[in-house]
Parts: C-alpha cells; sequence; structure tokens
C-alpha cells in the first residue's frame, strides 16, 4: 500500500480552518471518522482511541484481527516504533533515579560500543542515542537484525562496519540500531532487561495488563491482531534484536492510560510516573529533520527523544509513527490542549493512518473531516498506479533472449559481506537458491534468470519487492560477488556488497 509520504501537503482550505480555535470532538464523529476510513480505506482491521481534556473521549474498533474475529479496542498490535517513546521513557525514569545523565558518554555504561568513527564513539552520548543524529543515514544496519536470529550483543558487534556519512549532531538519520543501544544502557544501569524494566516501571504502574514489551511475552490466547498485507495474514515478526526500536504489543485502550499520563505532565491516578523536567528533555528538540526545507511550518519539524515535533495552529504536536510488516500504528498528542489520539491498523496501510489523523484534526477544527477523508481515498487509486507503474518499469528493463555466461554451479558458492555476513548460494533441484544466513527466515529463495548474469528472487516475506541477484565476474571470468537490488524504503540492500569466499 502507499505510505504516507506519498500525500500531499495540506491544501490552502485545510490549513485556514487549522488556524482556527478547537471545537470539542463529539464521540459520535469519532465513531463515524472511524467507521467511514474503515469502508472507504478497505482495511483489514482499524482501531482508534481519541483523548479530550485529558480523558477518554471514544475508543473505536472496525473490521477484524483475524479471520471471523472481530476488531474491539483491547485487540494487541504491533506498535512498531511508538515503541520508541517507552525506551526514551525508560531512560528518563533512570535520569529520575540518578542512575544516569542524559548526557553521560554511551560508553561509560555500554564499554562493548563502537561506530566507524573512533571520535563519534568517544563523543556519544545517551541523548544522541535517541534523537537520530548519530552521524549513520536513515535506516543502516537494519538488514542486521531484520528477520535475523543475531542477539543484541551480535548485532551491535557488526555496527561498528557501518560507514558514517552524515555529520555527527547535525544532520537526522533515523536510527534503529541506536534504540538497541538506548536498551543495552536501560539493562546495564537497571539490572533488568529492557522488556521487564518498560514492563514493571510503566505498564504496571498505568494498569496497562496486557500490554508486553515482545510478541514473545504475550501468553497463550491474547487478543492479538494478525499482521496483514494486501489482506492476506502474514507471519508476525518476532524480533530477537533490536526490540527497544520497536516490538511492543499493546491495544488502543490501554495506550489511552500512556496518553492520559503523558497529557496530564507525567502523572497518573496521584502518582507521578514522570517528572515534568523528564517531559520537557523528550520533547524538546534536538535536530532538525529537514533544515530550510522551506515555506510554512516546516522548518520547525524536528525530533526530540522517542518522539516528532511539529506546529499544529501554532501548537507543539508531539508524535510518532510505526511500522512493522502488516502493521502500522500513530499516536499524536496536542499537550498544550490535552488532547490526542492513536490509530493502529492491521492493514498496513501508512495512507489509511495519516487520513484519520488529518480528519480527526480538521473536525476538532471546526471542518469537514468525513470529507478530508474521502478526498484522501480518492488519491489511492493513483498512489496504487504509480506503484504498477514502477514494478512495469523495472519489469520493462530486463533484457530478453540473454543467457547467464556461466553454468549454473559455477555460481554456487560461500560468500561474505563485510558488515551483513555470510550467504550461500546453491542448487537446489536443479535451481539455484540464494540465502543470506543469518536472516534466512525472510531473505532466501530460488533464483530465476532475469538478463545475463541477473537473476530475480521472490523473498517469503510479502512485505518485500521482488529482488535482483546480480552477480559479478573477475577478469578470468569467474564469479567475484553478487549485489541486489531491491528498492523498498525501509532497508538498504544496496549497500550489500557480498564477496565470493570460496566454491562449493
Amino acid at each position: 500500500m502507499p505510505t504516507l509520504h506519498a500525500l500531499s501537503p495540506l491544501p490552502l482550505l485545510l490549513t485556514a480552518v487549522l488556524a482556527q480555535a478547537p471545537t470539542p470532538l463529539t464521540e459520535a464523529q469519532v465513531v463515524a471518522i472511524a467507521t467511514a476510513a474503515h469502508e472507504q480505506f478497505a482495511a483489514t482491521g482499524l482501531s482508534i482511541a481519541v483523548i479530550q481534556d485529558g480523558e477518554v473521549l471514544a475508543e473505536v474498533a472496525r473490521g477484524e484481527r483475524m479471520t471471523g474475529a472481530a476488531m474491539t479496542p483491547t485487540s494487541l498490535f504491533n506498535i512498531a516504533s511508538c515503541s520508541k517513546a517507552f525506551t526514551a521513557a525508560a531512560v528518563a525514569l533512570l535520569v529520575q533515579d540518578g542512575k544516569l545523565q542524559w548526557d553521560d558518554p554511551v560508553v561509560t555504561h555500554v564499554p562493548e560500543f563502537r561506530l566507524a568513527d573512533p571520535w563519534i564513539t568517544a563523543h556519544m552520548t545517551i541523548r544522541d542515542l535517541l534523537c537520530h543524529r548519530c552521524g549513520l543515514v536513515t535506516f543502516a544496519g537494519d538488514l542486521l537484525w531484520y528477520g535475523s536470529d543475531r542477539d543484541d550483543a551480535e548485532v551491535m558487534a557488526r555496527m561498528a562496519k557501518l560507514p558514517i556519512t552524515q555529520r555527527f549532531r547535525e544532520q537526522y538519520g533515523y536510527q534503529n540500531l541506536m534504540y538497541l543501544v538506548a536498551g543495552q544502557v536501560v539493562q546495564r544501569c537497571s539490572g533488568s532487561s529492557w522488556e521487564e524494566f518498560v514492563e514493571q516501571r510503566l505498564f504496571t504502574p498505568l494498569g496497562m495488563t496486557t500490554s508486553r514489551a515482545a510478541a514473545q511475552r504475550l501468553p497463550a490466547g491474547a487478543e492479538k491482531a494478525l499482521p496483514h498485507i494486501d489482506g492476506e495474514a502474514i507471519p508476525d515478526h518476532e524480533f530477537a534484536a533490536c526490540k527497544p526500536a520497536a516490538s511492543i504489543y499493546s491495544s488502543v485502550h490501554e495506550l489511552t492510560a500512556w496518553m492520559r499520563m503523558l497529557l496530564a505532565g507525567g502523572e497518573w491516578q496521584g502518582n507521578r510516573i514522570l517528572t515534568e523536567a523528564s517531559l520537557r528533555e523528550l520533547w524538546r528538540p534536538q535536530v532538525l529533520l529537514a533544515a530550510g526545507a522551506g515555506a510554512g511550518t516546516a522548518d520547525f519539524r524536528s525530533y526530540g527523544l522517542g518522539w516528532f515535533l511539529s506546529l499544529e495552529r501554532g501548537h507543539k504536536l508531539v508524535e510518532h509513527d510505526g511500522g512493522m510488516p502488516g502493521f502500522l500504528s500513530k499516536v499524536s498528542l496536542l499537550p498544550a490542549e490535552r488532547f490526542g489520539f492513536v490509530v493502529l491498523n492491521n492493514a498496513n496501510d501508512g495512507v489509511l493512518n495519516e487520513a484519520c489523523k488529518r480528519a480527526l484534526l480538521l473536525q476538532r477544527a471546526g471542518g469537514d473531516g468525513l470529507a478530508e477523508l474521502q478526498r484522501i481515498a480518492e488519491l489511492v487509486p493513483r498512489l496504487k498506479e504509480r506503484e504498477r507503474k514502477a514494478i512495469a518499469d523495472r519489469e520493462a528493463a530486463r533484457r530478453p533472449d540473454t543467457e547467464p555466461s556461466l553454468d549454473a554451479a559455477a555460481y554456487t558458492g560461500q560468500y561474505e559481506d563485510a558488515v551483513h555476513g555470510a550467504a550461500e548460494i546453491t542448487l537446489v533441484d536443479d535451481r539455484l537458491h540464494v540465502a543470506l544466513l543469518p536472516s534466512k527466515r525472510r531473505l532466501s529463495g530460488s533464483l530465476q534468470h532475469w538478463h545475463h548474469d541477473t537473476f530475480r528472487v521472490d523473498w517469503p516475506d510479502r512485505f518485500l519487492p521482488f529482488g535482483l541477484v546480480r552477480f559479478e565476474l573477475d577478469h578470468q571470468g569467474a564469479v567475484a560477488g553478487f549485489r541486489i537490488d531491491c528498492p523498498i524504503a525501509d532497508f538498504d540492500f544496496a549497500a550489500l556488497d557480498f564477496r565470493r569466499r570460496s566454491a562449493r
């Protein structure tokens, strides 16, 4: 499905309406928006909760969490990168406990931490881990953990080989790996695993009794939503490493407690969980997303600690999106107005979540939220056509009537990428087969000749587009290595460079 990045900017009429003073939403308006969104976007399942004046206004669920089972406000989703706000809050709790400071060097608490640049390694702080300014580009290194059986220690040991191409503390590059390291900081300073700490220090006092820090911790029979792509259920991603970046399971019902606590300045049912000083740090701009982005308020978009920050009608909007295959999440807060909402869907549709956000904000500003939903829904066929064209253009570039340079057996062997690790090419039933060994559950498959020395692979992971494995020959005509073309924004396959170690 298209993502929210494909949407056009807010129309002038909408911008003008948002400049007006807000008007209270009604529960009926939220129900109408959720119902229309589910129908117009043909979502598998959708769940929305809205907080107004610090209280729960509405919790609405539509569709199915799995075939034959209705979605409810208590259905559990992988909230993906909305987990980052919990990790940042966990660090804030340790600061409150006096066990660390925001600007402690990371190596003080995790001595084995290394990046490619020794100076950055020595000067990287806890704050730097949480705000995407470490010098690595967006999503760098995510193929180290995605679908991999490696643990955090193994992934962290390979970080030092990732090239740093951005300016430390100046340029934004969205990073999951740094949240892995933040989880290690939590573990070293608390004596508990990141999962235990988040559940005991945040979920328990908030009464989030069914939420869990990872899929493996969900009890049998949990009311779990299944992830879907193109209407079909897919296997869930159970994190082995990088859990602090994206592994939490929760529901809109239980996330209302989290949001209400934040909107109440860190207090919950008479108990203080986060101090006002902690919230100021979490919600203070740390790095600009795109300096010089242009007219309007784009220059003010920034990242705090576990939260994106922007302006909405002159007020600070604090929010985060999350996405894992088959799950999309969004949590948005206007702290000054004690207003917020959460949108979860198990249809892998980021446009749906963004449409719900815009509809809710417009309706609250006195506009027509249902009309806004309809406007965005009418864009979807055009966005899908753009995706279909990109696939067609890729297929049209295939050169027919070509053959591989070598017999199939000549391509087999052991290969190695300096960062990602081992891969192998084998013959299975007279057909070449590729497997990126640390991630072979999701990154393996049979190779079908495409053209010349390039072969197509259809990964078992339906989230990924088909890949093109291009073998490179040396000056003697022997296979020297291979590279992979797999155009997806979430992972940098182009960074992989597998060199041959040996023939089979």
